[in-house]
């Protein structure tokens, strides 16, 4: 359809542009030709009747009768009274018009005349070209010339011929290069379409051929850096789905087999009871806080994640973060420590940044092996508060980076899970931070440790 459509539209248009151009420049050089055409049949009668007038001059009243019944042209000549000495055979000649009366007057004055049009003396339209005949210094008449339109119109025919046959074959040849050209353009939209169809039924996988780097090979090539980006979109929502439902599985699974233990009484002593209470109650936790974390990247998708803003001073917003997380750091025999050079005032959502900065202590604490060190620092770096949280646990491989603001992705993961991450907390943090206008960024190595640093903008 777009071929048909589009290569029939462009064909056309450049056909009716070649067609009406050539129409105009046959006329436009048509014209002009037969403007030259004219003045070279005037320059030459004159130079004509020059020569007649030489010679009559030469030969008296008998070479004037010889000259006018030889001459290729309708000829008269006149004596100094304007009467008629001698004319071409079979002439039939009328009373002159004012222009034919201006033409002889002024060759017998002495100059030559030239008169193109209408002549009523000649009974005929064309060329009139009047020569005075000189004899001892005196103008003693006048040479008078006239070809007919039809006479110098008919060398032209043959030339307004030649111009047709040349348009028309620049027509043939402008068409033989409007397919050419159309086909071009039509056939790589043809298979852009093809591809747009392609990935509304999901398959993002088909590509553009792509030739040459005009503005059609660089749509081509947006289309296919599109079709990368969704279908890596698809893969990891795909990716996503599957790592969301085996995160909902397993708490639901515990819940459900041992609230049903409970249900039939399938313990021996009251501990065992406690004991399976105390999982159901850890399990439905882990499943809520699931939940709530993807509802807060659900309203950061949807733009409608709620902030309450308000002015917090982030020194102690950092030394409240790190007094909750420290017994957890201690019970694993790690050294928690905040290192803060600037009291900065933020306006921000409090409970946010503080989401912020559990996740990122709780991840340092996950991956940092006991004996191990974590810091949290804060300072001012320009009209930002940099908060950076780093530890000497086992890092992140470089290849890895890029990835690890991705939803449900996880460096390790087979142990992942073991330790309790969801993979949901850098892509939370990525998300809070940049709904406050801020940045946050990664450094890190395998078994070097990780640093995480957060920007953001300080209040006037």
């Amino acid at each position: 359809m777009i071929r048909r459509n589009l290569a029939v539209k462009v064909g056309l248009a450049i056909m009716g542009l070649v067609i009406a151009v050539s129409i105009i420049q046959y006329f436009a050089l048509g014209q002009l030709l037969k403007n030259a055409f004219y003045q070279e049949a005037g320059t030459e009668l004159a130079a004509q009747g020059q020569q007649y007038a030489n010679m009559s001059a030469m030969g008296g009243t008998m070479m004037m009768q010889m000259l006018c019944v030889s001459a290729d042209a309708a000829m008269v000549m006149v004596d100094r009274s304007g009467s008629i000495i001698a004319s071409s055979p079979s002439l039939h000649l009328s009373n002159p018009n004012t222009s034919d009366k201006s033409v002889m007057q002024r060759a017998l004055a002495g100059q030559d005349a030239l008169h193109g049009g209408s002549s009523a003396f000649f009974e005929g339209t064309g060329i009139v070209a009047a020569v005075p005949i000189h004899s001892q210094g005196q103008v003693t008449g006048a040479v008078v010339l006239f070809r007919s339109e039809t006479t110098v119109v008919s060398a032209f025919d043959h030339v307004k011929w030649l111009l047709f046959v040349a348009g028309l074959g620049g027509i043939l040849v402008s068409l033989g290069l409007t397919v050419i050209l159309s086909k071009r353009i039509a056939n790589p939209l043809q298979q852009m379409s093809k591809v747009a169809q392609e990935m509304t039924k999901g398959n993002y996988k088909a590509e553009v051929s792509v030739t040459g780097q005009d503005e059609v090979a660089q749509l081509g090539e947006a289309i296919n850096g599109l079709a990368a980006n969704l279908n890596h979109l698809d893969a990891s929502r795909k990716a996503f789905l599957a790592d969301v439902a085996h995160e909902l599985r397993t708490p639901m699974s515990y819940i459900r087999g041992y609230s049903q233990v409970l249900d039939e009484g399938l313990f021996e002593t009251e501990d065992e009871e406690r004991k399976y209470i105390r999982i159901i109650h850890d399990e439905s936790k882990r499943l809520e806080s699931l939940v709530n974390d993807l509802f807060v990247l659900a309203q950061g998708d949807a733009q409608m994640l709620a902030m309450d803003r308000q002015s917090i001073e982030v020194s102690e917003l950092i030394s409240s973060v790190a007094e909750r997380m420290r017994k957890k750091a201690e019970d694993k025999g790690i050294d928690l420590k905040v290192s803060s050079s600037d009291n900065l005032v933020l306006c921000a959502d409090g409970a946010r940044l503080e989401q912020v900065l559990v996740n990122l202590v709780d991840n340092a604490i996950r991956y940092t092996p006991a004996q191990g060190h974590i810091e949290l620092r804060l300072r001012r770096l320009g009209n930002f508060a940099e908060i950076a949280v780093s530890d000497t646990g086992v890092g992140i491989p470089k290849e890895e980076l890029p990835h690890i603001w991705e939803r449900m992705y996880r460096v390790e993961k087979s142990r992942s899970r073991e330790r309790g991450g969801t993979g949901l907390g850098l892509a939370i943090v990525k998300q809070i931070v940049e709904a406050h206008g801020g940045t946050v960024d990664a450094q890190s190595e395998g078994n070097r440790g990780t640093t995480i640093t957060v920007r953001i903008p300080v209040s006037n």
